[in-house]
């Protein structure tokens, strides 16, 4: 049974906030142990998703502590089934800043027959897309940063859809950069909110499988005063090559940098790396001791923003 944001307002688990700030950034973090606000699971239709203690055969027990949310903690998953749970960041400061979302998850499913995906809300739930690499319809851009395996130790990047049987427990992450404020959901409170909902739909032959268990949400939205900064016309004019990079690679301008201010951001929105008084048409931006993943760079000039990039860092 398909679900629309609408039944998302009738609903039996609504839990309570917990949250832990910082100087940097502000992280939400859920773990199912204690009632959290940020998810909602519409109870009224039969839905799959169930707090709780898993117990099963591949989903013996939660990747922290003792519950997860998972397709019905006990039993198989039913066929003709289409069953969502929404997770709700609040207030994500999202005027050209960068917020970020970590899950552990397992799944077990027909492959490609059943499958889960990922969709975002940028408009308080009105409609939803598939989240994927690329630049949304509005002008923002989204990104996997890949999916890490913990029984092997290794990456790889994350399909759109979620199929199959995984190799044990795998962390997946993703980030977003703003350009524009997000739009006011009305599932508890009329707060500016990202939300994103993760579906499970299967088809009609039972397989008799153990379907999706998630745990260990943590959601990141940096804190920045750039937030508010103008967008200055140098944005267009400035070029990073290589990206990716191993070592290094050069930032060139059309226009004379000028006292230029530049910061680099880790996955957490956590400030990694600083450089000021950048002045010149190009300059060379080092590596050093930064280790390989995925990173936000912002340049300023006078308080005014003249460019926000991803940039990759590979081995």
């Amino acid at each position: 049974m398909k679900k629309i944001l609408n039944t998302f307002l009738i609903f039996l688990s609504i839990l309570f906030l917990t949250s832990n700030i910082n100087s940097q950034n502000l992280v939400d973090s859920c773990s199912f142990e204690v009632p959290v606000s940020m998810v909602y699971i519409d109870t009224s239709g039969g839905n799959a998703w169930q707090i709780g203690k898993p117990n099963k055969n591949f989903f013996a027990s939660a990747h922290s502590g003792n519950k997860a949310i998972v397709t019905d903690t006990t039993q198989s998953y039913k066929s003709n089934d289409t069953s969502s749970f929404i997770y709700v960041i609040r207030n994500p400061y999202t005027s050209t800043c960068f917020t970020s979302m970590y899950f552990w998850h397992k799944y077990d499913m027909d492959t490609l027959t059943d499958f889960g995906i990922i969709e975002a809300s940028y408009d308080g739930g009105n409609s939803w897309e598939i989240v994927n690499d690329t630049n949304i319809s509005n002008g923002s851009a989204f990104w996997w940063n890949n999916d890490y395996h913990e029984l092997t130790g290794k990456s790889s990047v994350h399909p759109l859809l979620i199929s199959g049987k995984s190799d044990g427990w795998i962390q997946s992450r993703f980030n977003w950069q703003w350009y524009f404020a997000m739009k006011t959901d009305t599932i508890l409170l009329p707060v500016d909110s990202l939300m994103i909902k993760f579906t499970f739909i299967s088809d009609s032959i039972d397989t008799h499988r153990e379907g999706w268990m998630i745990d260990d949400i943590l959601s990141s939205r940096a804190y920045w005063q750039l937030c508010s900064g103008i967008k200055e016309n140098k944005l267009n004019t400035i070029s990073i090559a290589p990206n990716p990079f191993s070592q290094k690679t050069i930032l060139k301008s059309e226009n004379n940098f000028l006292n230029t201010n530049l910061v680099i951001y880790n996955s957490f929105g956590e400030k990694v790396k600083e450089l000021e008084n950048i002045n010149g048409y190009s300059f060379t931006l080092y590596r050093e001791n930064l280790p390989a993943g995925i990173y936000f760079l912002v340049m300023t000039e006078k308080n005014k923003v003249l460019l926000e990039k991803k940039l990759v860092i590979i081995e």
